[in-house]
């Protein structure tokens, strides 16, 4: 039950490296499967790579957008032919970028973005155990400044604060019940160097994110059974209620990207590696302020993930003065091994495919249309759920993203 607490909470650093993550914060990063690292330009050039801030036009460049997250059910086929599904699930969310105008070799920028988020709800009686309820909801302000060291080169560092708010529900009739809502801001940071040729055919970028420790404070409420602390069946009928406060701090990993594109008359072909440091996350620790909740449910839980690495490609290509189009591939690991794998997060390694295109309004003003699907693998293995172990395959899932917007520069 601690396991599945702290995890609503922290769904945010489960987004960054798999799961159900939110890379794609921009009409470009969408289309691009985030493949716009090296040659991110525009406002959204401020969140993928503020050092190519200074290679952008002379000019303010904004971006307003509204992105459409649709999260496909999951299947748990268990072995002994039970079917347990998860609900469907939609969402919106609101993003916006700007890059400013040269200072004196200087730019400034600031991004507002959902990096990450995760709702996960199931009703059958053996997910519900731990997972019957949770979801997050993050916001994140990243100011970043930019310098151009010459014609080639140029640097940026920026700063991170992210706001996370966590919700879960977790149940066992007669056994247990509990309610958490715990919130954080937290803060890191961020930085860039990339290269560009004299000709901009050849782009090399390098950027860092670092690590944000997310100490989320919340409320827990609920009962549980007094046999759950004596072990004695004479109990099993006590039922004690509690209101308590608790805490976890949970490691946001840190992520690296090598990026490098070259361009081909009106052709743009970029590779991205991410590399996460997932292994940081070595167990899940929640701390409740009352002593016999903690007892029950305090138990440090091992995760031992590990670093992964999620290989991109996007291809843009300038149809005319007006029309852009975009493709983009990404092959994402999962950092979760199958000694941890649970309802709360089944996750496993995904194949996501995208597209979209910009179409120029007038000098001024550009509208865009991209979207995104995440098809996840299957994934068969033993899954630990509180007081139960079952063995089964999850199957289905993923996730469609979906975002229209409009860039403005003057």
């Amino acid at each position: 039950m601690k396991k599945i607490i702290a995890f609503s909470l922290i769904s945010s650093v489960l987004l960054l490296a798999n799961g159900y993550k939110i890379p794609e914060q921009s009409i470009d990063g969408m289309a691009l499967s985030a493949a716009n690292v090296a040659d991110a330009n525009g406002a959204d050039s401020n969140y993928y790579n503020p050092a190519n801030m200074v290679f952008n036009d002379n000019k303010n460049h904004y971006e307003f957008l509204m992105s459409y997250i649709h999260l496909y059910q999951i299947e748990f086929d268990n072995n002994n032919g039970d079917v347990y599904k998860s609900r469907k699930e939609d969402y919106f969310i609101p993003l916006f970028h700007f890059s400013s105008k040269d200072y004196n070799s200087f730019r400034w920028g600031i991004s507002i973005t959902t990096p990450a988020g995760l709702s996960k709800k199931w009703d059958d009686t053996v997910p519900e155990l731990g997972a019957k309820e949770f979801t997050l909801k993050t916001l994140e302000i990243n100011p970043n400044i930019a310098y151009k060291i010459n014609n080639n080169l140029a640097v940026a560092f920026g700063v991170r604060a992210l706001r996370s708010e966590g919700t879960t529900n977790a149940f066992k009739a007669g056994l247990y019940s509990q309610y958490l809502n715990g919130d954080s801001v937290d803060f890191g940071w961020n930085s860039a160097v990339s290269y560009q040729n004299d000709s901009r055919d050849i782009k090399l970028a390098l950027t860092y994110r670092s690590k944000i420790d997310m100490s989320l404070n919340g409320d827990a409420s609920g009962y549980y059974s007094k046999y759950l602390l004596t072990k004695n069946p004479s109990d099993a009928s006590t039922l004690i209620s509690f209101n308590t406060e608790g805490k976890v701090k949970i490691p946001l990993p840190a992520a690296l990207n090598i990026a490098f594109a070259k361009t081909f008359n009106n052709t743009t072909v970029e590779f991205v590696l991410e590399r996460t440091f997932w292994s940081k996350y070595k167990n899940l620790d929640f701390n409740f302020d009352d002593p016999y909740v903690e007892a029950i449910f305090g138990t440090p839980i091992p995760k031992n993930w590990k670093n992964t690495n999620t290989y991109r490609i996007g291809l843009t290509h300038k149809c005319s003065e007006k029309l852009t189009a975009m493709l983009g591939y990404t092959y994402d690991k999962t950092p979760v091994p199958d000694s941890t794998l649970d309802f709360s997060l089944p996750d496993s390694d995904k194949n996501i495919f995208s597209g979209g295109f910009k179409y120029k309004m007038d000098e001024r003003m550009s509208l865009g249309f991209s979207m995104l699907y995440a098809k996840q693998k299957q994934r068969s293995g033993t899954v630990k759920n509180n007081i139960q172990t079952v063995q089964g395959t999850f199957k289905k899932g993923g996730a469609l993203l979906m975002a229209f917007g409009l860039d403005y520069d003057f």
